[in-house]
């Protein structure tokens, strides 16, 4: 394996990290926001922000052209807007089957859109035939979800107990 892509399976894996902690700042944000919706609004208006002050600061990268905006397909621009639908989730319920579980679920779901994706070459991706690895790779990850959050409900019994 190269160098460039071991940095970028490192990066991959600190954004993996950072989603994790994302969702402990988007539990204790709802906490003490108390509206789901007015959680949402900060955290993407804290988003837009840091977004803003990159983009600013980067002023070497390429802006585009009128031609290439409407070349652009109808759906591009509506990655935030899925990515916000995966924070209402965050906020919604990760605080009560923890990160953790949360997390697994999270990639699992990720996993088969991105088997399928890959699988029919979808929204701009080469193809990648959803071999029988991949596939049985989905299966293996869906286990250790059922082992995790069979664990995790076992805790939550016990908790209620004591």
């Amino acid at each position: 394996m190269t160098i460039v892509v071991g940095l970028v399976f490192l990066f991959i894996l600190v954004g993996g990290g950072l989603r994790s902690a994302e969702a402990g700042c988007q539990n204790t944000l709802m906490n003490h926001m108390k509206n789901m919706w007015l959680c949402a609004v900060i955290s993407y208006a804290v988003a837009l922000t840091g977004f803003l002050i990159f983009l600013a600061l980067s002023s070497k990268t390429p802006w585009p052209t009128l031609d290439d905006v409407r070349n652009m397909p109808w759906w591009a621009p509506f990655g935030g807007l899925l990515g916000g639908a995966a924070v209402m989730g965050m906020i919604a319920v990760a605080r009560y089957v923890g990160v953790a579980t949360f997390s697994a679920l999270v990639i699992i779901g990720e996993m088969v859109v991105a088997v399928i994706m890959d699988n029919f070459g979808l929204m701009g991706f080469e193809e990648r035939s959803a071999s029988l690895p991949r596939l049985v790779a989905c299966g293996l990850i869906t286990l250790a979800i059922y082992l995790m959050a069979d664990d995790s409900e076992a805790g939550a019994r016990t908790a209620s107990v004591t």
